[in-house]
């Protein structure tokens, strides 16, 4: 579970760092706003967990 929280607020935060670098201004819909960004990158860290902790729990 702590697993899981990591990697979301890591997907998170960057997600944000992203957008704030290198987002463009409104033709992408998913770099438009800082908060799309951070969403989406909170998903994909969320994804990435899940399987990681399937491994951990197996041992």
């Amino acid at each position: 579970m702590k697993l899981t929280i990591i990697l979301t607020t890591i997907g998170a935060a960057a997600g944000f760092v992203y957008a704030s670098t290198m987002g463009c201004d409104s033709v992408c819909s998913i770099a438009s706003s800082s908060l799309n960004t951070t969403v989406y990158g909170a998903f994909v860290g969320l994804l990435l967990a899940f399987p990681i902790n399937k491994k951990f729990k197996k041992n």
